[in-house]
């Protein structure tokens, strides 16, 4: 322990590698936190709309949606969020959002703006559709 300050000067490649390393795998787990944004499996995703009246939002092009996508799920492009959050079927913010995209990396940008526009229960499909089809769960088009 004494020599800790020795070992730093000396291999200061190998520290400062060390040190980027940790703010890799530690900020992610952060952000996570901040955002506010949770991401969920599948099955945590069917029961949370089924059991609490929750929603399915596809945020993908209308031309993915129409080819296939989980029933009742409510399209919202990626591009429209900023309108239509909280109007029309988005009206009430307390109920339960399922962010939907193809693999889950878009759904997460999502589902912040529909954090910031006052909507307080909003997850992430992990995986997207790609773990959808892999649970063997229906798709409609």
């Amino acid at each position: 322990m004494e020599n800790i300050g020795e070992f730093i000067i000396n291999h200061w490649i190998l520290s400062s590698l060390f040190v980027i390393l940790l703010w890799l795998i530690f900020s992610e787990s952060i952000n996570r936190r901040l955002s506010g944004v949770h991401v969920i499996d599948v099955q945590q995703a069917v029961n949370l709309v089924n059991q609490q009246k929750g929603q399915f939002v596809d945020i993908r092009d209308k031309e993915a949606f129409e080819t296939s996508h989980i029933s009742d799920a409510l399209h919202v492009p990626a591009a429209e969020i900023e309108q239509k959050a909280g109007k029309g079927k988005l009206k009430n913010t307390e109920q339960p959002l399922v962010v939907v995209c193809d693999s889950g990396q878009k759904a997460r940008a999502a589902a912040k703006q529909f954090k910031s526009k006052g909507h307080t229960q909003v997850f992430v499909l992990g995986g997207g559709l790609h773990a959808w089809r892999e649970a063997r769960l229906p798709l409609f088009g």
